[in-house]
This record gives structure tokens, C-alpha cells and sequence, in this order.
């Protein structure tokens, strides 16, 4: 196949990988009713039926980056949809409780290699003046599937079965698997040690610093478990960044971090992802405040990221022609504009009212997020793509657990204060807004001078 070819196949590849990935990050929540009636769930035990999923794709994502670099991307890639499509099957196929977790968590596994996996492999395969704008084309055509997330799951369950979520999967993940042995070229093994050790420590650390998150707004900010956890996971962190930083071959390596572009990208990341999660507050504010079914919900939601497809090549255009910073402080221009005009139109219901908010919503998430992931992994030496995805990934997988756990603990701690959905709401998308405009003054000041992801 022709090499101009081939890299478009790459780009449909991965790009319904990542799409599957980061949809099931929320397509959950709204079936979850239906599958506590038929599996018998408690209240307590169900929100497990989403956490287990993000708990193993966050904590395996860094492990993921490095077995890329160490094992080539095909074969990691390769593994990865095989476990995404065994967990989709076993969770569709789940008569009991422990068959949906346990579905989930495989599918956070096999999340956790096709993520990493897929930004080395445009980054390799794309020429560097195209690559923001491949990466632009995958980021915000996995962020819309992401935000799209509860509006499918919505009419999937009502109109099919809760089931069909993750049977839609398979034939997708055989499409993935055929044009993967098709399109890629096998890769050569580096013989290089992976240390345990440095890996347990790092999974050690994000798994008590989620699992507190999730829990904190069931057991309580203060409560003796939930301190437990959110203080342990600090002192595994350091460990971990102490055990990396004192062997040849870690995990993570932390020198790219004196890279100030590598800090900024992530940090970008981080800021524009906690934002997204407020869709999953959208959806729910929607349906249960303003009585909206879920096929207009799913029509809101879908207006408000149907920008996704023009601006993120957009975004990466720019990016390659003129450098990052101009369409990031764009981006997070627009987007710090739309939130605080959501923010005083959303609880009048009038959808004409709410649209320039969501249009810009969706025209600032694909701007920055384009040159953003590009701007990270140019910093990175070809021989550590894998790691550098797997950081920026990581960065994205975690911000999306803490923006959810931050922005729901605003909502219903003013809601229990004031007894008022419309004001907590408010409260809510105020902090995002807040995190928007922390975006504008990063990429005024941390990316002052920078006119290309050279710097």
C-alpha cells in the first residue's frame, strides 16, 4: 500500500480504538437503573460498575506506554483490542455481578494499551508537518464519542438493552484487529529491563488516590478512609518518582519534564480535560432538572460538540502552519467565554438562549486539545513515544476522574446547603469556567515567545 494511503488507514484505526475507549469512560450512568434491577446490584456496590473500568485503564495506562516502546506497536495495540473486545463480551453477556466487573476491568486493561499505543503510532507515521492535525482528527473525534457517551448509552438502553452497549463493541474491535495486521508493520522488541517494582509502587499510588476520589462523596471529604487513601497516595508517588529516578530504564521518565513544554502540554491537558466532565453533569441536569428526554438531551449534547469535526483538523492546521500557542489561547479563550455564558442561560431552559455557549464549548475543546497532545509528544525522543503517550494519556485519564469527583462534590455539597439544583449547578460550571480561564493565563505566560513545537 502506498505510504500517503497507509497513513489515513492508521488515522481510522486507531482513531475508532481511542473513539470505543473514551466512550465507555460515560456511556454507563444512565443504564445503570436497568442493571441494578436485573443483575442485583446494591446502591452502594453499583457505581463499581463504572469505576472499575476507569480504575484499570488509569492504572494500567503508564504500564501500557512503556510495554509499547518495549514490545512495538502493533503487537501492544493488537492486545489491546483483544481485551477490550473479551471485556465488552463477558460484560454483555454478564447473568452476575462479578461477570460485569469483572468485563469492565479487562476493558480498562485492553483501554490502557490501544491509548498510549495509538499517539505513537501517528506520531511515527505521520510527517511532522501533519502531525498535529492527525492527532487533532483522533483527540477530538474520541472527545466527542467521549461526551456523547451518556446520550448513547441513554437511547441504546431505552430503545435496545443495556447489553447492546457493549456488544456494539465487538464488530468494531474485529474491524480494529483485521486492519491492524493489514496496514502495520511488525515492530522490533527493545531488550530492555521492565522493573516491577517501579510499576507496583505507580499503581499503588493512582489506585488510592481514584478509588478516594470515586468514594469521597459516598463515605464523606473527611471521613478516616477517604483521608487514608488521598494521604497514601502521595507517599507512593514519591517512591515511585524515587525508584524511576535511580534506575536506567523507568517507567516514567521524569527528565522530559524539564522540558517546560512537556510541563505546559500536560498541565493543558489536565485544565481542559477536568472541564469536559462537566458534560456528564449537562446530561444529568438536563433530564432530571429541565425534564428533557434523553433523544433531545442527546441532540443538546450532540450541537454542542458537532464543531468537534471542522475544528479539530482545524486546530492541527494551524498548529503545523503557525505553531501551538495561537490556537490553544484561542481555544481556551472560547471555551472560558462559553462557560460563563452557560452559566447564565443554562438554568433558563431556552435552548436558543444556550447556544452560543454550546457551540463555543464546542469549538474550544478540539483547538486546544489538537495542538496540545502534539506539542507534548514533539518534545519526546522517538525511542520514548510510547512513555511520552502514555504520560499525556495518563494526564487526560486522571484529570477526567478528579474533574468528576470536583465538580460533582460542588454540585451536591451546595445542593445540600441550599436545597437548590439550579444554584449548585451554577457552582459547578463556575469552577470549570475557572479551570478555562486558568487555561488562558498557562499559555499567556508558559508558552510566551513559542512559535512552533520546537519552541
Amino acid at each position: 500500500m502506498k505510504k500517503a494511503r497507509k497513513k489515513w488507514w492508521v488515522l481510522l484505526v486507531t482513531t475508532s480504538g481511542t473513539s470505543l475507549v473514551f466512550l465507555d469512560n460515560t456511556v454507563m450512568p444512565v443504564a445503570l437503573p436497568t442493571i441494578q434491577s436485573q443483575l442485583g446490584f446494591s446502591s452502594i456496590s453499583l457505581v463499581w460498575v463504572v469505576n472499575a473500568y476507569l480504575l484499570a485503564l488509569t492504572s494500567f495506562l503508564l504500564i501500557g506506554g512503556r510495554l509499547c516502546d518495549l514490545f512495538g506497536k502493533r503487537v501492544l495495540y493488537a492486545v489491546g483490542l483483544c481485551l477490550f473486545g473479551g471485556g465488552s463480551w463477558l460484560a454483555g453477556m454478564a447473568f452476575y455481578k462479578w461477570m460485569i466487573l469483572l468485563g469492565r476491568v479487562i476493558q480498562g486493561m485492553g483501554g490502557s494499551l490501544i491509548v498510549p499505543t495509538t499517539s505513537a503510532l501517528l506520531i511515527s507515521t505521520f510527517p511532522e508537518g501533519e502531525r498535529a492535525k492527525a492527532i487533532g482528527i483522533n483527540t477530538g473525534i474520541s472527545s466527542l464519542f467521549m461526551i456523547m457517551g451518556p446520550a448513547v448509552g441513554g437511547v441504546l438502553t431505552q430503545y435496545l438493552s443495556w447489553r447492546s452497549i457493549f456488544f456494539l463493541n465487538i464488530p468494531l474491535v474485529a474491524f480494529g484487529l483485521v486492519t491492524t495486521f493489514w496496514i502495520l508493520q511488525p515492530g522490533k522488541r527493545r531488550h530492555e529491563p521492565f522493573h516491577f517494582l517501579g510499576a507496583l509502587t505507580m499503581m499503588v499510588a493512582v489506585i488510592t488516590l481514584v478509588v478516594g476520589l470515586m468514594q469521597a462523596n459516598d463515605w464523606g471529604w473527611t471521613s478516616p478512609a477517604t483521608l487514608s487513601l488521598l494521604g497514601l497516595s502521595p507517599f507512593f508517588f514519591f517512591l515511585f518518582y524515587w525508584i524511576s529516578v535511580h534506575i536506567d530504564h523507568p517507567i516514567i521518565d521524569f527528565h522530559l519534564f524539564k522540558k517546560r513544554l512537556f510541563t505546559v502540554a500536560n498541565i493543558s491537558i489536565f485544565l481542559t480535560q477536568v472541564v469536559v466532565m462537566i458534560t456528564v453533569l449537562w446530561a444529568i441536569y438536563f433530564q432530571e432538572q429541565l425534564n428533557f428526554s434523553i433523544i433531545l438531551t442527546g441532540l443538546i449534547i450532540f450541537t454542542a460538540v458537532s464543531p468537534v469535526f471542522l475544528m479539530a483538523p482545524l486546530g492541527g492546521f494551524v498548529a503545523d502552519r503557525y505553531g501551538p500557542r495561537i490556537p490553544m489561547l484561542t481555544g481556551f479563550s472560547i471555551l472560558t467565554f462559553a462557560l460563563f455564558w452557560l452559566l447564565f442561560t443554562i438554568n433558563v431552559g431556552s435552548i436558543p438562549l444556550m447556544l452560543p455557549g454550546l457551540l463555543g464549548f464546542g469549538c474550544g475543546i478540539p483547538l486546544i486539545m489538537s495542538p496540545t497532545v502534539a506539542l507534548g509528544l514533539s518534545q519526546a525522543p522517538r525511542e520514548k513515544l510510547g512513555a511520552a503517550s502514555g504520560i499525556t494519556t495518563e494526564t487526560r485519564q486522571l484529570a477526567a476522574t478528579i474533574g468528576i469527583a470536583l465538580l460533582s462534590s460542588v454540585y451536591y455539597t451546595t445542593e445540600a446547603k441550599t436545597g437548590s439544583h439550579a444554584y449548585a449547578f451554577t457552582m459547578s460550571s463556575f469552577v470549570a469556567g475557572l479551570f478555562a480561564f486558568g487555561g488562558v493565563l498557562l499559555v499567556l505566560f508558559g508558552m510566551r515567545g513559542v512559535r512552533s513545537f520546537r519552541g
